[in-house]
């Protein structure tokens, strides 16, 4: 029995043996048929892009046209100008200082306000001043009947000659004391020296001053200026008398007009510039010193010269070009250029009025590329 059984077993995984050779037999050729397919869908699509249909492809994308905005050469005025900036100055400014001792009585003027040569400004008390300027007047009245009776005595040879200088030394002597009192007496009135706008005060009722003590401080304002430290390279293009445009940021870039007043003899040596002045009437009161100013000198005009937008132009190396549109196709165009003003450029040599010259899109373009323009 337990004979039987062993061979039955032996039997059963004999057979199961033989299934599993069968099912991968048929997924190898499952494997194989899919190949197969694959093979035939292939050769159906044929082979791919060779080299050859790779550079006509790139040959026709590179043959479309390629677009730009061109501008006309144009014909007109350009004036030139050489531009800095700087901050305005007062043509004139002073400092007020006491010229004698005192105390500060009154103050009759602000900061701000408008002053006029000679104008009271501050008063310093005067009372002791003019106490000392009546007694010397005092003791001068009896000095000069002193000296009037040395001189009939000396006339009459009753005194010497010494005593007759001595009177008249005495008298001669108080006389300079009560100028230089009533003097002081007149410096206590605190006096503007100048024309100009009150910029800062410096005293307070109440306060002592001693001479030489800042009591002021004024500028004119009816004039200022704008000095320029200008490049000596650049020093020839400026002389005074030349008009010169001034833009003030704090006033909303408004312009004002003014002329070069005067150009330094002497070039700073640490800097290499030199001082220009340009000068501005101010009767308006606008114009305050320390604004900051953007200043413009007119130093050349050119009459019916050729212009082109600045943006045409490239530089190579040490070469200016345009490319220039020339039935449908870019043509490279060495030119000499001027001056510049603003946007526009001069163009001395090269260019013809009416060339169109590309001016957005250059840097596409090569000699001979087929462009489109899209903007004139």
């Amino acid at each position: 029995m337990v004979d039987f059984l062993k061979i039955l077993l032996s039997l059963l995984l004999l057979v199961a043996l033989t299934g599993c050779d069968n099912d991968a037999g048929d997924d190898n050729k499952a494997g194989s048929d899919m190949d197969s397919q694959a093979s035939e869908r292939s050769n159906k699509r044929g082979p791919g892009p060779g080299k050859a249909e790779k550079d006509a492809l790139k040959r026709k994308f590179s043959a479309r046209p390629v677009p730009v905005s061109t501008a006309a050469v144009e014909r007109g005025r350009l004036d030139a100008y050489y531009t800095s900036t700087a901050t305005l100055t007062a043509v004139e400014e002073a400092v007020v200082v006491a010229r004698t001792n005192g105390i500060v009585e009154a103050i009759y003027v602000e900061e701000g306000i408008l002053v006029s040569k000679g104008q009271a400004l501050a008063q310093l008390d005067t009372q002791r001043l003019s106490l000392e300027v009546g007694r010397t007047q005092t003791n001068l009245d009896s000095l000069q009947r002193v000296f009037n009776r040395a001189e009939q005595l000396f006339k009459r040879n009753m005194i010497s000659p010494d005593a007759h200088d001595q009177a008249r030394f005495n008298l001669e002597r108080e006389q300079a004391s009560l100028a230089l009192q009533l003097h002081d007496l007149e410096e206590a009135t605190i006096k503007a020296p100048i024309d100009g706008v009150i910029t800062l005060r410096h005293i307070k009722l109440g306060n002592t001053l001693t001479p030489n003590a800042p009591a002021f401080e004024l500028k004119r304002a009816d004039i200022v200026e704008a000095v320029l430290n200008v490049p000596e390279k650049e020093l020839s293009k400026l002389k005074p008398n030349q008009l010169a445009k001034v833009r003030i940021d704090a006033l909303e870039q408004a312009e004002f007009i003014g002329y070069i007043d005067r150009v330094s003899p002497q070039i700073d040596a640490d800097s290499g510039t030199v001082r220009v002045t340009v000068k501005l009437e101010n009767e308006l009161d606008l114009l305050k010193p320390g604004m900051f100013a953007r200043v413009e000198v007119l130093f050349d005009s050119h009459e019916n010269t050729l212009l082109v937008a600045r943006e045409a132009i490239i530089m190579q190396r040490d070469e200016q070009r345009v490319f220039m549109v020339k039935e449908g196709l870019a043509v490279v165009q060495s030119v000499t250029t001027g001056y510049l003003m603003g946007d526009l450029i001069e163009v001395v040599d090269g260019l013809s009025e009416g060339d169109q010259v590309v001016v957005r899109g250059q840097s596409s373009l090569r000699e001979g590329t087929s462009v489109r323009v899209v903007v004139n």
